[in-house]
């Protein structure tokens, strides 16, 4: 049976208490499929069905410890991959006043070979990101996103790259002191 494993980290921009509820907000999680795709409550409590282009399955929530960790079971089947299991892991962390971040471990099992194990990492990690997207429409941060600055002209990382180097002799982090000797002469130790 062919194995994805996927573990990846996602910084969602609120507090930890209002990520653990966004978890458990079915309509958020049906904003962050694709098209085509629906999740509904199941038959049983902490059972949902979950219908995905090619695929269609169930989901249970196996245990939870609020506000911190969910583990979820799913089984289901697509003409392509035939019979699918896997087991997720959602664990949040504080990040901060406005911010959490959500460690996700999933291991899917395909009865079938799937085109390309890259490919269905990309997969999963859009969806992630569109999860990420679905949380910032629903609970929209007034704080700035981050400014990543552009990348400095290659003549000014040559001159850092050599002041570093030059610094690492003269502090001894790129050539290092040699070790003191014992003041015993050779013919006592």
């Amino acid at each position: 049976m062919p194995t994805l494993a996927l573990n990846d980290d996602l910084v969602l921009p609120v507090p930890q208490a209002l990520a653990w509820k966004t978890l458990h907000d079915l309509t958020l999680l049906a904003d962050s499929l694709p098209t085509g795709a629906s999740l509904q409550a199941g038959d049983v409590p902490g059972a949902f069905a979950l219908v995905l282009p090619g695929f269609e399955g169930r989901v249970l929530r196996l245990d939870l410890d609020a506000p911190r960790r969910l583990r979820l079971s799913f089984e289901g089947r697509g003409p392509r991959t035939g019979a699918v299991t896997g087991q997720a892991q959602l664990r949040l962390e504080l990040l901060g006043d406005d911010q959490a971040l959500l460690h996700v471990a999933l291991v899917i099992q395909a009865e079938r070979e799937t085109p390309s194990k890259v490919a269905g990492l990309q997969a999963l990690r859009a969806r992630l990101a569109a999860f990420a997207e679905a949380v910032e429409r629903r609970h929209p941060s007034d704080r700035p996103k981050p400014v990543i600055g552009p990348p400095k002209p290659w003549f000014q990382r040559l001159v850092d790259w050599y002041i570093g180097w030059f610094a690492a002799i003269f502090n001894g982090t790129l050539y290092p002191l040699p070790k003191p000797r014992d003041p015993k002469p050779p013919s006592e130790r």
